[in-house]
């Protein structure tokens, strides 16, 4: 289990609870699967911005040294990075931990084959850039979320943004505290939503979303 840190926890309730009642504002309801949706596009691409704001600006280092731009056929740009990775899913056993560490943690002791498959998350999301299937979450019918992870990531990343910085919180803190805001909900959600299929919509959202140009995101 991950040590227990009571600042970032209470900013990922703020923010889980932020989404959730602009959600009942503009739908009527919360549809756990969209909310887990949007909380996961705003982890994977907070994971990007964490690097530019804290590594790449801050030293002055070439983007291109740290993170590998890929132009699409239809001209969109998409970034990886080994360091991207280690963020959102490798790093599981030393601070700061992952993205991924913090979902599992509200999975609960599963058997490792019902996990989701993070690498083909992955390698479907290298796939699929440039085309009308990136982004679209490999879900259910019936889990389907109401906005799609780039939807997600357009409306609510400004907003969300500005409560981070309004708590005082790091970019290099941001993906950690919107994790947060996962495992919470996905453990608050669990009535509604199993915590296995909620982890794969959290992590089918960032994975691809951590590779958006922010050029195209409002707020970035």
């Amino acid at each position: 289990m991950l040590p227990s840190d009571p600042e970032r926890d209470a900013v990922g309730r703020s923010i889980a609870a932020i989404l959730m009642a602009k959600e009942i504002k503009r739908d009527g309801g919360i549809h756990a699967e969209t909310i887990m949706t949007e909380i996961g596009a705003l982890a994977g691409f907070a994971a990007q911005m964490s690097i530019r704001k804290e590594i790449i600006a801050p030293q002055k280092l070439d983007p291109d040294a740290v993170l590998v731009e890929l132009v699409a056929k239809n001209s969109e740009r998409y970034y990886f990075s080994d360091l991207l990775n280690c963020i959102l899913f490798e790093n599981l056993s030393t601070p700061p931990y992952s993205v991924w560490a913090y979902v599992l943690g509200a999975v609960g002791d599963q058997d490792h084959e019902l996990l989701p498959d993070l690498a083909d998350i992955v390698s479907h999301a290298a796939r699929s850039v440039g085309t009308k299937q990136f982004g679209v979450p490999r879900l259910p019918s019936a889990h389907m979320p109401r906005r799609l992870p780039r939807a997600a990531l357009h409306d609510d990343w400004a907003l969300v943004q500005r409560e981070l910085i309004a708590a005082g919180r790091e970019p290099a803190e941001w993906p950690y505290d919107l994790a947060l805001a996962a495992r919470w909900q996905i453990t608050t959600s669990g009535d509604k939503l199993a915590p296995l299929l909620a982890a794969k919509i959290v992590m089918e959202a960032a994975i691809p979303m951590s590779k958006v140009d922010p050029r195209t995101v409002p707020g970035a």
